[in-house]
């Protein structure tokens, strides 16, 4: 083998330790009829060989435009634009991001002007991106590193490559994570890269052991939250779920415990604050909290797939309950207590004219009248001539034994009025709002809402400060003035945590609803690593498993279900009833009284 032959193999198999993919190269170097391709033909190999049947988005430079070989006829859609007075809003976003286009950057000068631009619009971020260059005498090497390459999920560096008499490109990568992040993969020849999946490598196998730094804040219970509030290690299901995502992809994280402008994340006057702030000016790489996709969001940051579904709810204030004295009649709805007092009637009316129309002969009404009434009070009475009334008597049974079991859960258990379940109802009511200010976008979202009913809450809305913690919320829902609102889950924590399940309640309709995701830096290459991660432990139940883990259950439901005693305030309309009773009673025995002594002294009167 001649001494240029055996230099190149040299320097191949060094290649190929770099790239940490060490390829069979050695053999084509031993066939004389071996030839590596030159920049004449490139383009055309590139777009005939892994790049066959894809679109092409070709960016050329002032310098390669005039000496750029012929493109193939039978080439897919090619779109073609020079880096001088490049707009990206000349241009749909499919053609700018995504995996629609193959951007092909083609140069002879490193193109800091045609960067420079593309830094500045967020749309550009093609998921294929390849680097020609086409300058032998400059190394680009650096071009890399920018940052507007570096958004591409895959990215190929084609840099020419002389020695001795052998004229060809080395294909290089860039894996950012690593120590030492250009790798080179090989010289380029059609051959070795038969389809796009030789050429475009996967840039993020894994982590390679870096350290991802959080833009967390440790309240946002069940998902991040501090263990103990005197300890400074965060616990939650969010976190759970990262640390099998850590194990998978093999890299560590930073929790931070709080924002350092004590806001949770909004966009005010143009300018992100909190965790999602933290991502663009604080070099943070991941926000895991409970935060809803909306339009802004989307726009200005990279998203997961949804994991959770949730939104923002009410903790009202339980109205007083309804007296005890009334609990005797609320075995029965209004509508029956009617019904059964017009059937007496009508059964009473019956009773008495049905005899007088078939007997006539003289009727004591008052006596079937009372075996009527003495049905609904269960008295023995004699039905001999009055057989049909036995059906009665069978209805007074099914009513009066309904009632009696009903009436001891309800005298038992304290009855409350109608519970406010609406936004519309809360609007109308004289409750006002109260909400913990920490910048969230619920405030200005409710005063600026078209909806009437929100417009309403967000003009009688209150906010305290974060120092407060709840206290202020929970003191107003406990003098029956203030509603609380926030996150649905983290409401329900702090009922309990609160002890609060006995004066308030969460009402059913929730407000700003979506589906929450982890956010990245905008134009993040491993986002959709993340996201498929993620939405497989959803879909095995994992993260449902960890939400439930950090949700204990409410005191009610750890203590032992005991039977109930009746007191005597709950008995109170059973004693209203007999004192009722004994009145008239006593009523009827002293008026029974009185006409019996009248007719006893008008009898002696007549007598003498």
């Amino acid at each position: 083998m001649s001494g240029w032959k055996i230099e190149l193999l040299r320097i191949v198999l060094l290649v190929g330790v770099t790239a940490g993919r060490i390829q069979s190269l050695a053999s084509p170097f031993l066939k004389e009829s071996f030839q590596l391709s030159s920049s004449d033909v490139l383009l055309e190999e590139l777009i005939t060989g892994p790049l066959r049947g894809r679109d092409i988005f070709l960016f050329v430079d002032e310098y390669t435009r005039f000496s750029m070989p012929t493109l193939p006829s039978d080439a897919n859609t090619i779109l073609m634009a020079t880096h001088k007075g490049f707009n990206v809003g000349h241009y749909p976003n499919y053609c700018l991001r995504g995996s629609s286009y193959i951007a092909i950057l083609l140069f002879s000068r490193t193109p800091s002007e045609l960067f420079h631009h593309l830094s500045l619009s967020a749309a550009w971020n093609p998921t294929f991106l390849l680097l020609i260059n086409m300058n032998a005498t400059q190394s680009s090497m650096t071009i890399l590193d920018h940052e507007v390459v570096q958004r591409s999920k895959h990215l190929v560096l084609l840099q020419p490559f002389n020695k001795g008499t052998i004229n060809t490109f080395l294909v290089l990568t860039s894996f950012p994570f690593r120590a030492r992040p250009h790798a080179a993969m090989s010289l380029w020849h059609k051959t070795y890269f038969r389809s796009d999946a030789d050429l475009f490598l996967d840039r993020h196998p894994n982590m390679e052991g870096a350290t991802l730094r959080l833009g967390s804040w440790c309240d946002d219970y069940p998902f991040i939250y501090l263990r103990h509030p005197s300890d400074d290690q965060c616990v939650g299901a969010n976190l759970d779920t990262l640390t099998l995502i850590a194990a998978k992809l093999n890299f560590s994280y930073e929790v931070q415990k709080e924002t350092q402008d004590q806001n949770w994340g909004a966009l005010e006057n143009g300018r992100w604050t909190g965790m999602l702030g933290d991502l663009v000016y604080n070099n943070k790489h991941l926000v895991i909290n409970l935060f809803l996709v909306n339009y802004e969001r989307w726009r200005d940051f990279d998203t997961t797939y949804p994991y959770h579904a949730e939104g923002f709810g009410f903790l009202a204030p339980l109205p007083p309950p309804v007296p005890q004295w009334k609990s005797i009649t609320y075995p029965f709805t209004g509508i029956m207590w009617l019904a059964v007092i017009a059937c007496t009637l009508i059964v009473s009316l019956l009773s008495a004219l049905l005899p007088a129309v078939m007997e006539k002969d003289s009727v004591d009404y008052v006596r079937h009248i009372l075996m009527v009434y003495g049905g609904i009070l269960r008295q023995a009475v004699q039905l001999r001539g009055v057989e049909w009334l036995a059906a009665w008597w069978l209805s007074c049974i099914i009513i009066t034994t309904a009632y009696t079991t009903n009436l001891v859960a309800f005298l038992t258990v304290p009855v409350y009025p109608t519970r406010m379940e609406t936004v519309a109802e809360l609007a109308q009511s004289h409750l006002r709002l109260t909400m913990q200010d920490y910048g969230n976008f619920v405030p200005a979202a409710l005063k600026e809402s078209s909806d009437q009913s929100l417009a309403a809450l967000g003009n009688k809305l209150d906010l305290f400060t974060y120092e407060l913690e709840y206290d202020p919320g929970f003191r107003g829902i406990r003098n029956r003035e203030q509603v609380l609102i926030e996150t649905y889950s983290y409401l329900s924590n702090l009922q309990m945590q609160y002890n609060a399940t006995r004066y308030s309640y969460l009402m059913k309709e929730q407000i700003y609803s979506g589906h929450s995701a982890w956010f990245l830096p905008k134009n993040t290459p491993y986002t959709t690593k993340f996201s498929h991660l993620l939405t497989r432990l959803r879909e095995t139940g994992i993260l449902y498993k960890f939400f439930i883990y950090h949700f204990p259950p409410s005191d009610g439901q750890n203590q032992r279900t005991q039977t109930p005693r009746l007191r005597v305030d709950q008995l109170q309309g059973a004693f209203l009833l007999l004192l009722l009773g004994l009145a008239l009673s006593f009523s009827t025995f002293m008026i029974e009284y009185a006409t019996k002594k009248y007719e006893t002294n008008k009898l002696a009167v007549f007598q003498y």
